[in-house]
């Protein structure tokens, strides 16, 4: 099957840099690798863990939040009984 998409000049560029910076050898092989990454956040997300970026030498970290997983994650949480108390 194919697929076609229009994006804007500068998400053309975007994407070429893209697929320069990870040596990725096709426009295809660079979207794959997105699918394949975005498919392993989701799943993550369903089972409740947040995805973070860990500086251990500062020991912080930052959670990555993006409307497609904040909708994932508040899709996937189990409704709470009304009356039931909270930690």
């Amino acid at each position: 099957m194919r697929l076609n998409f229009e994006f804007p000049e500068e998400r053309i560029s975007e994407l070429k840099a893209l697929q320069e910076e990870t040596g990725a050898e096709t426009m295809k092989e660079l979207v794959n690798a997105a699918l394949t990454t975005l498919e392993w956040l989701l799943e993550e997300v369903k089972k409740g863990n947040e995805i973070a970026a860990i500086n251990e030498s500062r020991q912080t970290y930052r959670v990555l939040v993006t409307p497609i997983l904040e909708r994932v994650a508040k899709k996937s949480r189990p409704i709470r009984a009304l009356g039931a108390t909270g930690d």
